[in-house]
């Protein structure tokens, strides 16, 4: 990175030209610098003679002879258009002005493509609330610009809103771009090797022996059939947001007490239900989805609180053709059920819980940023570095997977229509607040009490990471909210809300359950949940459910997102590790699989609170940032010593492992 001047004068401006694909310029760049008097100085042109100013990703910094003007309140910038150079487009990341003569610096954080021929005006740290901005007019017509290139379209009906095109904002960088091409060429070139050197799989034992080159041994390999992995499996792997506290057995489950009291330690079944031991997975929304069941299953927290499975029914209705299986049944028998009870919930996961609630829900959520949050606005400042590449990500690299004959149309049972109908479904009762809130989700499925399965990592860490990121979202919301009139005025917040809750038909999002009321957002505590949910689902939320796909999908016995043939209807039928082998997918789609959910599971990205880019400078920002930061350390070190003691360690929502965006 260049960092060039020359000789100091009264005031030095560092100009940061951002580090992206075209953004240095040629032109001609002016600044005038503006005082707390609102005096205007003269006209600067910004030039060091024999250097190549504004480069991509560099610095450059020049003297200002300027006697007496005082501090500095703003900055006048501009450039010419040049007629006939190679490139007229110039980024800004940020412009820092020093006064040598009181010792001082004043931030500008730009963070904006600057047009020729166009003075604009930026105020120190560029963070105010639309009613504060005496730049309203210029305010005004960058959003309207953004508008007409951050548009809604729903691709697919019933799916959540995408923007219609990619902003040439939002694309990958090209050293991102490059690294995911050459990590998947490296790991398919892999695959070919490993298809070439290993034999056809004719027993389970074989399927281990293709851990080689860029896959190592996935962690679901070791105990896949074991009961107490599978209950793990279901509190705290790819898809651990869907079990609930049982109060009541459903009418059409057709376990009885007699059936699983064996399984009770000595206890029954209305004993353990009142006792809050009793828990359960019901995929009721997988009904009507092609290829894959429709399960529910029952699970029982243990004398050591370990969860173990001790019911599954396959499909919805009960009946003779859909019996009720269990741990005492014959081996395969059950290791066939816990199979395709587990393509249900990997279904769930990869259509639901990761695609659509995180992936496809913040980019909704991005596009409305975009649309109604000035740059300038702090809210919009606090949640940029969160929304970095979720589009690109959408559009170049899952546009790829989810086109026919992409990945989830077959190395899914459901298939691309399935996905999209299974989306579909769930996203009619998704809600803002009981399934984006952590602490609201856990109470709508009766799992807020602590002392209840108290193995639940997911909750247990996961709670800290949302506290970490709701604390500092707090201190700086009330810093700009201190009046409930800063909230009223505030015609740019409540745009943005209100076009989250309106309905897909009518140019919004469509979200239900977004905090506020039908006036729009009145509470400081409602503008901290909202962007707490956004910031933890791109970061926290969406690592919790992505980045262990390939220790789990990576050996399919344990969570498979395919499966063969028919799924056993009977307990009469004496089953073999051959019925096995022969509802597994073949060595190549495993392959194909093992690919997919190991590029899935790579983190390239900075951990939560080490921003590429700085977006927020005021002092109380930054203290919140620092202190953010700590606590996540904190939470880290924490983590480390559970871990030691835990059967099952889990790192999920350890900060190292959880990158501030979705961008894979």
């Amino acid at each position: 990175m260049g960092n060039r001047g020359s000789k100091q004068g009264d005031y030095q401006v560092l100009v940061k030209t951002a580090d992206r694909n075209g953004a240095g310029t040629d032109a001609n760049i002016y600044i005038a610098l503006i005082n707390t008097n609102g005096k205007r100085s003269k006209d600067y042109k910004l030039d060091i003679r024999f250097h190549d100013d504004f480069e991509q990703g560099n610095q450059d910094m020049y003297p200002i002879s300027l006697k007496d003007f005082g501090v500095i309140d703003k900055i006048e910038l501009w450039r010419d258009r040049r007629i006939g150079i190679g490139n007229n487009n110039w980024c800004v990341e940020w412009i820092i002005v020093r006064d040598n003569v009181r010792d001082e610096v004043y931030e500008f954080p730009i963070n904006r493509w600057i047009t020729a021929g166009l003075k604009r005006r930026w105020s120190r740290y560029d963070s105010k609330l639309p009613q504060n901005d005496s730049e309203h007019a210029q305010r005004k017509k960058e959003l309207e610009e953004k508008r007409q290139v951050y548009e809604f379209e729903q691709k697919i009906d019933g799916i959540p809103v995408q923007a219609v095109v990619l902003p040439k904002d939002e694309a990958f960088t090209p050293d991102y771009m490059k690294f995911i091409i050459t990590t998947k060429l490296k790991m398919k070139m892999h695959t070919e090797l490993i298809m070439m050197s290993t034999k056809k799989f004719k027993t389970l034992e074989d399927m281990e022996d293709v851990y080689r080159y860029s896959f190592h041994r996935p962690e679901g390999v070791d105990g896949w059939d074991n009961d107490l992995k599978f209950g793990n499996l279901v509190m705290n792997g790819c898809n651990p947001n869907v079990i609930q506290l049982c109060t009541e057995i459903p009418n059409n489950f057709g376990v009885t007490a007699q059936m699983v009291e064996s399984f009770l330690e000595g206890k029954t079944l209305d004993e353990c239900l009142q006792n809050k031991r009793i828990f359960i997975v019901n995929h009721k929304v997988l009904e009507g989805v092609q290829n894959v069941t429709v399960p529910i299953g029952l699970f029982y927290a243990n004398v050591n609180n370990d969860l173990i499975p001790i019911a599954i029914q396959l499909y919805q209705e009960k009946g003779p053709e859909n019996p009720v299986f269990l741990p005492s049944d014959p081996k395969y028998t059950w290791v066939l059920a816990k199979m395709w009870f587990n393509l249900g919930d990997a279904s769930y996961h990869e259509a639901c819980t990761h695609l659509a609630f995180t992936h496809f829900i913040l980019e909704s959520i991005s596009v409305a940023v975009n649309r109604h949050l000035s740059p300038s606005h702090p809210l919009y400042r606090l949640v940029a570095p969160h929304l970095h590449f979720v589009m690109a990500i959408n559009h170049r690299g899952l546009g790829k997977l989810l086109d026919k004959g992409g990945a989830f149309d077959v190395l899914f049972s459901m298939g691309l229509k399935g996905t999209f109908a299974l989306i579909a479904n769930a996203f009619k009762t998704w809600s803002f607040t009981n399934n984006g809130i952590l602490p609201a989700n856990l109470k709508h499925r009766r799992l807020d009490d602590p002392k209840v399965l108290t193995k639940y990592y997911y909750r247990e860490d996961g709670l800290k990471v949302w506290d970490a990121i709701r604390n500092y979202v707090d201190t700086i919301v009330k810093e700009y909210y201190t009046t409930d009139d800063d909230i009223g005025y505030d015609f740019e917040l409540q745009g943005f809300r209100a076009t989250l809750v309106r309905s897909i038909e009518n140019g919004g999002c469509g979200f239900q359950d977004v905090p506020g009321v039908e006036d729009g957002v009145t509470t400081t505590d409602q503008i901290v949940d909202i962007f707490t949910m956004i910031i933890f689902t791109a970061s926290g939320g969406h690592a919790s459910t992505n980045f262990g796909q390939y220790d789990q999908y990576g050996f399919p016995p344990n969570y498979p997102a395919l499966l063969r043939g028919k799924p056993p209807n009977s307990k009469e039928k004496e089953y073999t590790e051959q019925d096995v082998m022969a509802a597994l997918p073949t060595k190549d789609t495993m392959l194909s699989s093992m690919t997919l959910s190991k590029l899935l599971s790579t983190k390239n990205t900075d951990s939560l609170g080490e921003y590429e880019t700085q977006f927020l400078y005021d002092q109380t920002s930054v203290n919140a940032l620092r202190t953010f930061k700590r606590t996540l350390n904190e939470i880290g070190k924490e983590i480390n010593v559970k871990n030691r003691v835990r059967t099952y360690p889990y790192v999920r929502f350890h900060p190292d492992n959880i990158p501030n965006d979705i961008s894979i």
